[in-house]
């Protein structure tokens, strides 16, 4: 498995703490926060304001987790099935090592949360239940309602 889908599921696992979606960004980015240890809040930003207006409207949300989507479907055959989350899972406890503890029963706690977008009960999460589960996502960061996560939101998301 690359270091990327390693990163990548980090940061899906995370955001699953204000939803099932932003856990697993978390977790695709090997913990540490929106950033991926590249800055947090404003990391995560960095990587999803593509236009460069300091913030991120619900388009370029859905992009970067469409990315994320498809690096997490290992197999490519448009869905992410429990084993795919599972083996990603254990990736990212081997590559946390001796650093496990309570990181890797957040790791999978995070992972169970991501398996609850599972809407069908098919054992794997479809592009349209991840699509469900992140547009929901996003409403819950964009706490103002304004169709924008900024830097606030992002780092309010981070303390809860």
């Amino acid at each position: 498995m690359s270091r990327m889908t390693m990163i990548s599921m980090a940061a899906l696992a995370a955001l699953v703490a204000a939803g099932p979606i932003a856990g697993a960004a978390y977790a695709q980015n090997g913990g540490g926060g929106w950033g991926g240890g590249r800055g947090g809040p404003l990391g995560m930003l960095s990587r999803y304001d593509t236009n460069g207006d300091g913030k991120i409207s619900l388009a370029e949300y859905e992009a970067g987790r469409d990315a994320m989507f498809k690096r997490m479907d290992a197999n490519g055959d448009g869905a992410v099935s429990f084993a795919e989350i599972d083996a990603q899972e254990q990736a990212m406890q081997q590559r946390m090592g001796d650093r496990g503890g309570r990181g890797g029963d957040r790791m999978k706690a995070r992972m169970d949360q991501l398996k609850a977008a599972d809407a069908n009960g098919d054992q794997s999460i479809s592009a349209d239940e991840f699509k469900a589960a992140s547009d929901a996502e996003f409403k819950a960061l964009d706490t103002n309602g304004d169709g924008f996560i900024d830097a606030g939101e992002a780092a309010a998301m981070m303390k809860r």
